[in-house]
């Protein structure tokens, strides 16, 4: 394995939220705002984690993943901790997009793992704090004004 430093772009944003209506919403904002990156929904975390589970791990390396905090079954800090107890999603850039701003959600979030805490709904607005959350991520626009995040720093490949 060897260790590259030029920045990766964020191909795949993972969305587990058991909403249809908010994968709708975030769907539209993506293509609307131009967001270069694919959105993928799960609506529990058991399939999201299912997916993981047969992902490469340089494939983690150009994805993120957003929990909804409140899913139906279960808590998305919960899996988030979860996820974080495996040694294979250390560095797998993973947190919450809630309709909460309550700040002890977001402690709990954050004490379980996330590595990010944003407010519903998931658009340009909500990648913008994630970026400004998680520091190996960056927001660009470019000349044709299409939007992308970008990881830099050194990942595994």
């Amino acid at each position: 394995m060897s260790a590259s430093t030029s920045p990766r772009p964020i191909k795949t944003v993972f969305f587990v939220d058991d909403s249809s209506d908010e994968f709708f919403l975030a769907d539209f904002s993506f293509k609307r705002q131009g967001i270069v990156a694919d959105l993928t929904h799960f609506v529990d975390f058991a399939s999201f984690e299912s997916h993981l589970d047969h992902t490469d791990a340089s494939d983690l390396q150009s994805s993120i993943g957003v929990i909804d905090l409140n899913l139906t079954i279960s808590k998305g800090s919960d899996g988030i901790a979860h996820l974080r107890s495996d040694h294979r999603y250390r560095d797998f850039v993973l947190g919450v997009c809630s309709g909460s701003d309550d700040p002890a959600d977001r402690q709990m979030a954050i004490d379980a793992g996330a590595d990010f805490f944003v407010t519903k709904p998931l658009n340009e607005t909500a990648l913008i704090a994630i970026c400004e959350q998680v520091s190996s991520l960056h927001h660009r626009v470019g000349d044709d004004e299409t939007v992308s995040i970008v990881r830099s720093g050194t990942v595994q490949q």
